[in-house]
Order: structure tokens, then C-alpha cells, then sequence
């Protein structure tokens, strides 16, 4: 039963991942140890309400919910399974289906549970796991959740640790909003400047503005007669997209 329900899996993740190319959206996998806060995060980002819970694999079939980004820009993101140690030999190959996910990212948010007494043993077992299903090379932030648990001076100490990492709270919000600016500068890293000349009038060129408005950033727009010219920064690995239709700058 645990092989067929595996297989399920495998198969709405490959349907998900052909969705995703055709559309070529940015993804950000959410992953952490078990109650970590992840549904809640999860929630925050994508404005959604899947339903948050302690038991073991509640999502074992990744939620994948669509997040606006403040420049209107929409990425992706998908909740995966909460990790434990020492997994039951009988579901490490369940466990290890819906990781997968995590390697096909183009950021892992890993969410860390920064009130748990046990934190460090926690981080150490999702490294672990993210090392086996070839993760690590994924661009990551650490994300230390639940800070509205934790006194003043544990957040302070937490802070000075490591400025590089994001103490929020997924609860009250409290930091998210730079989290959520990190993670759109975050996917839109390596970009390219293109001219695109188009003809308002022509289907083809109205789907390629679209395109333009939901995936760059637009600097100018300027319309001559019956030709609109843009200037935008769009993310360097979906610029093909346009085809022939742009002229990349120098």
C-alpha cells in the first residue's frame, strides 16, 4: 500500500514539475523538521490555509500553492514532509519521494523550530536528509521560526549568532516581510536586461507582455505608432522564453 501511495506521489510531482516548466515559474521548497512551523509559513506566504498538524507525514504529498511577490511577480512555493530521526526503514523510500521536490528548487527555505531545546540535533537531521536526496547545492536560507516563543535576550543571542539567518515568527508575522523581500531578490539573481519590441495588436505579443509584467521587472515602456518598446530585467534562465522576440543588451 505504502509502494502504490509512493507512486502517486512520484507521479503528481512530475505532473507539477511539467506544469511548472511549461509556465516557467520560480519554486521555493519549504523544508524542516517536524513541527517546525512550516504549514504555518506556508500559509503566510501563499495567503492560503492548508491545514497545519503534528502527525507524522500529514504532507507527505507536497502542498504546492501559488506566492505573489511584491513587484507582482509570482513564484511557487511547495510544503513538503516534516523531517524526524531515525525513520522507520518501512518509510524512508515515502520520505525520500517527497524530498525529492526539494532538489528541484530554486531556493529552500528551511524552517527551524528556534525556541526547541533540541534545535542543533534537529538542523543536523535535515542537513542530513537534504544531503541523501542531493539537495545541498540548492540555494538555502535558514529560517528560525517561533520566535514569539523565545525571551528577549534568546532572540538577541540568536541574532548575534548569525546575522545571515531570518528570525521570524510565522504565527504574528514578525519579520516575514523580510523574508519575503530576501526571497524575491533571491530568484531574481542572475538577471538580463532585454528590448523587446511588440505590437499590441498581435495575440502572440500580448502573451509575451504578460509574460513580461509576471516574471520581470519592466524599467521603460514606450509606444511609437503601432509598436510598444519595453526594457525589463528578467531572470537570465527563462529570457529564451521570448525567442526572437527580444534583442538581449549588452
Amino acid at each position: 500500500v505504502i509502494g502504490d501511495e509512493i507512486e502517486q506521489v512520484r507521479k503528481r510531482r512530475g505532473q507539477l514539475r511539467e506544469r511548472r516548466d511549461k509556465a516557467l515559474v520560480p519554486t521555493v521548497a519549504l523544508v524542516g523538521y517536524t513541527n517546525a512551523g512550516k504549514t504555518t509559513l506556508f500559509n503566510r506566504l501563499t495567503k492560503s490555509e492548508a491545514v497545519a498538524s503534528d502527525a507524522l507525514f500529514v504532507t507527505l504529498d507536497p502542498l504546492v500553492r501559488r506566492m505573489r511577490l511584491p513587484d507582482e511577480r509570482e513564484l511557487l512555493v511547495s510544503d513538503t514532509v516534516g523531517f524526524i530521526d531515525r525513520l522507520p526503514h518501512a518509510l524512508v523510500a515515502a520520505f525520500r519521494a517527497t524530498l525529492e521536490e526539494a532538489a528541484e528548487a530554486d531556493l529552500i527555505l528551511h524552517v527551524i523550530d528556534a525556541s526547541h531545546p533540541e534545535r542543533e540535533r534537529m538542523i543536523g537531521a535535515v542537513m542530513r536528509v537534504l544531503e541523501g536526496v542531493h539537495a545541498l547545492t540548492v540555494p538555502r536560507f535558514e529560517v528560525y521560526n517561533k520566535i514569539d516563543q523565545m525571551t528577549a535576550g534568546e532572540r538577541a543571542a540568536l541574532e548575534r549568532a548569525d546575522p545571515a539567518r531570518f528570525c521570524i515568527s510565522a504565527v504574528t508575522g514578525e519579520g516575514c516581510e523580510a523574508l519575503v523581500e530576501a526571497v524575491a531578490a533571491a530568484v531574481a539573481l542572475d538577471r538580463q536586461r532585454v528590448s523587446v519590441e511588440l505590437d499590441p495588436d498581435d495575440p502572440a505579443d500580448n502573451e509575451r507582455l504578460r509574460w513580461i509584467f509576471r516574471h520581470g521587472r519592466v524599467v521603460s515602456q514606450v509606444t511609437i505608432g503601432t509598436r510598444t518598446r519595453i526594457d525589463a530585467d528578467v531572470p537570465r534562465r527563462l529570457a529564451g522564453h521570448l525567442k526572437a522576440a527580444e534583442t538581449p543588451h549588452a
